[in-house]
């Protein structure tokens, strides 16, 4: 069955001061969009139970000092790195003039960063082989979408309600060394007393492109498929040199372009890419959009999971003892085909529910070769305190 939706928390009533006439309009704008007709899509499975049960870890037992013989219990610390599908922005947002006026990232469901309690997350998973886990984010914040400040994007004030979920919304690739740093500091700083920084073994997940996606079609520099890959692996080259003991989960971008067909066929959505949402990317959600447009972020798609599969290959390569890349291609197959799988808000960033959903959560398992898939049909695939790590 689905996992209950969390529940929303209540927000202070804005109070707005404009001239008459801009008020009428606005509001009539937004009446438009919130008055129209629900989304439709194609039905959603249901997620298979998780049943997994946590194993007895002999007293005698010892972390293993290669980062390829890792278990589930073996990891102290999680951390994501990525942009707002990392942040999970507007995962639980209703529709525009609904609880909350102001969506939120909702960090504490996020797949790869969220802690938030009876949420399916990596931090909760390990959780169950090993109590002790620490860097899964507990709560919501408020987003800095596009705020810049001297080139760089403002971290959330509240860092005690983000853990080591340091996704930033509005991340392009070139903007993970800031992520790395912020990581750094936090492990040395805000966990230097529950983490044995020199020793324990950690988990960093990273999924990033979606916005470098969103300038192709423009040419931007972001978009550029050599930049891309120059970011993200000299990104990886700063984690390796400053954090110790790291096994990185790197996952391909899907192609986003894909919840633009039906997006446009219904009218909220639509409404909503014409008017508030019309910015959230640039070569998809305005209303001038054409197919060439679309090509443009398709064929992006496409090259950067070439360069993610180049750079994973190249690290595990290395064969360091302590620190790895390890592929994890599901994501680059996600498909977004359905209205409940994207945020009620605006349509285009994932919902509670894809955070959610098993599927989405096939990522951690053994490295380098390809593993057996974490869920087998409508069966999740248990771990073993004897094999690498494995999670669904």
């Amino acid at each position: 069955l689905l996992p209950a939706a969390p529940p929303m928390l209540r927000s202070q009533a804005m109070r707005f001061s404009a001239p008459l006439a801009l008020c009428a309009l606005v509001l009539a704008t937004l009446a438009g969009v919130v008055l129209a007709a629900d989304p439709r899509g194609i039905p959603i499975a249901p997620l298979p139970p998780f049943l997994c049960r946590p194993y007895r870890i002999p007293e005698d037992d010892r972390p293993p000092s290669n980062v390829n013989e890792l278990r589930p219990h073996d990891i102290k610390v999680v951390m994501a790195m990525g942009d707002s599908m990392t942040a999970a922005f507007g995962a639980t947002a209703g529709k525009l003039l609904s609880e909350p006026l102001v969506p939120r990232e909702d960090r504490y469901l996020s797949f790869s960063g969220g802690g938030g309690s009876m949420q399916y997350t990596v931090a909760n998973f390990i959780r169950l082989y090993n109590p002790n886990v620490v860097g899964g984010a507990p709560g919501r914040v408020t987003p800095y979408d596009d705020m810049v400040i001297d080139g760089h994007h403002p971290f959330p004030i509240l860092k005690k309600n983000i853990g080591l979920n340091a996704a930033l919304s509005g991340a392009v690739a070139q903007d993970l060394e800031d992520e790395v740093n912020f990581l750094y500091e936090e492990l040395t700083t805000t966990y230097n007393e529950t983490v044995d920084f020199e020793n324990d073994w950690k988990l960093a997940t990273i999924l990033i492109g979606a916005n470098n996606m969103c300038g192709a079609c423009k040419n931007s520099s972001d978009s550029d498929p050599d930049k891309f890959e120059q970011a993200l692996d000299s990104a990886i080259n700063l984690l390796y040199q400053k954090i110790p003991r790291v096994r990185v989960n790197l996952l391909p971008m899907f192609n986003i372009s894909q919840v633009y067909a039906w997006a446009r066929t219904d009218k909220y959505c639509t409404r909503m890419w014409d008017t508030i949402a019309s910015s959230e990317c640039g070569c998809i959600t305005p209303k001038s959009t054409t197919r060439a447009d679309l090509e443009a972020v398709n064929v992006a798609a496409e090259e950067y999971r070439r360069r993610v599969y180049k750079i994973a290959q190249e690290w595990a390569s290395k064969k360091l003892p302590t620190f790895t890349v390890a592929l994890q291609p599901f994501s680059a197959n996600v498909k977004m085909l359905n209205a409940e799988l994207t945020s009620d808000f605006d349509c285009f960033h994932p919902s509670w529910i894809t955070y959610a959903n098993a599927r989405f959560l096939s990522h951690l398992s053994p490295t380098p070769s390809l593993p057996p898939p974490c869920t087998q049909g409508e069966r999740v695939f248990c771990q073993k305190k004897t094999k690498p790590i494995c999670f669904a």
